[in-house]
């Protein structure tokens, strides 16, 4: 997937629709994200078509060496996956959508694990 350009962020929330509430963003994209609709990988075969989402937040909790407890926000959509693996993260669209964001998501896959990983912080 090509380098996506850093959103505007309009807004930080707990989204609590989600159950636990989840950490979100409300964000603004310039045209190249949201001028035509794309196809976005996500992990276990699930595939979102669309603009780049403009409610969005994601939770990453590590059980062990290699397993991920996932949790993402997508608009309107509640996502959840109990067990994924690294490779399914990193060859997903979430890798392109955080690094917009200024996340490398390989470093926070690295992180120990029981460390639950939240919306990152973006750079003033």
């Amino acid at each position: 997937m090509e380098t996506l350009p850093r959103p505007e962020v309009i807004r930080r929330y707990n989204d609590a629709e989600c159950q636990p509430p989840l950490p979100a963003m409300r964000l603004r994209w310039d045209a190249r994200a949201t001028g035509f609709d794309r196809l976005w990988d996500l992990p276990e075969n699930v595939c979102m078509t669309g603009p780049a989402p403009e409610r969005f937040g994601v939770s990453i909790e590590r059980h062990g060496e290699d397993a991920y407890a996932v949790r993402v926000l997508w608009n309107q959509t509640h996502l959840s996956w109990p067990a994924l693996k690294r490779v399914q993260l990193l060859t997903s669209s979430l890798a392109p959508l955080l690094a917009a964001l200024g996340t490398d998501l390989w470093q926070l896959l690295a992180e120990p694990a029981r460390a639950t990983l939240r919306m990152p912080r973006l750079a003033a």
